[in-house]
């Protein structure tokens, strides 16, 4: 009995030892379970997202018009809290002999096609390089445009983004082998993309109901609970009326109407 008063001792300074001890986590982090098994763990609801890709090219004017306007509108909705956005320059674009890329508004549209797919790989948040798209699509459509260079660099500027690293990527050449991979994807979508933009929802091309896209990433969530954007009738609505004026065409690219390559 007499070892009692010790062991209590150890035992109090143990405990006391335990709960002083200060940890890497945050300070509101008062106890944390252990994580589970891989294969008990519930699947992120990240996961639930709808993937919705945009085929276009950087100067074809409806690509253009739909970036800035629906696709802008859209991101300031809580539709994006079941949509995962991909935005993949390349358009119609053809790939010649020795890697040279012919685009179908030229030169400046395979510039800005590879300044586009840097700033999407420098730049991974969503956000980011949408803005930055979006403002080179607006400045350098407007009538009293400036040079390709020149507008990016100044959307770049006022978006406070790593200018001198999209240049680098674009000087060294990483530029370029991201939008051949692009080629790559687009070439390989059953069916083939007939026209930009072109948007595929969940693998389902949209065909020439593109602009109703709001309707088809509602339709294919899984989720529990839509968002407010889709119980509106004027984004679950589908209008028949568009016209398939309002794209370019990419037998047109095909029959050596391309207006300009790059190498």
């Amino acid at each position: 009995m007499g070892s009692s008063p010790l062991l209590s001792f150890l035992v109090l300074t143990y405990l006391v030892f335990m709960f002083v001890t200060p940890s890497h986590s945050s300070e509101y982090d008062v106890a944390q379970e252990p994580a589970p098994p891989v294969t008990s763990r519930k699947i992120p609801r990240n996961s639930e997202k709808v993937t919705m890709s945009l085929y276009y090219e950087s100067l074809c004017p409806y690509c253009s018009s739909f970036i800035v306007g629906p696709l802008a509108h859209v991101l300031e909705t809580d539709l994006m809290t079941i949509l995962n956005l991909r935005l993949v320059p390349w358009g119609n674009a053809i790939l010649g002999s020795n890697n040279t890329i012919e685009c179908q508004h030229g030169g400046d549209e395979c510039y800005l096609n590879i300044i586009h797919a840097c700033a999407i790989h420098l730049l991974p948040d969503l956000k980011q390089h949408f803005n930055f798209i979006k403002c080179v699509e607006k400045l350098y459509t407007t009538p009293d445009r400036k040079g390709a260079q020149e507008s990016w660099e100044e959307c770049s500027g006022k978006l406070r983004l790593p200018t001198q690293s999209i240049k680098k990527c674009y000087d060294s050449g990483v530029g370029k082998q991201l939008v051949l991979q692009n080629g790559k994807e687009t070439d390989h979508l059953k069916p083939a993309h007939e026209y930009v933009p072109w948007v595929v929802v969940d693998d389902t091309p949209l065909l020439d109901d593109f602009e109703n896209f709001i309707h088809y990433v509602c339709k294919a969530y899984k989720g529990k609970s839509l968002p407010r954007t889709c119980s509106s009738r004027r984004n679950t609505s589908i209008n028949k009326d568009t016209s398939l004026q309002s794209v370019c065409h990419a037998s047109e690219a095909r029959s050596g109407d391309s207006q300009g390559s790059t190498r």
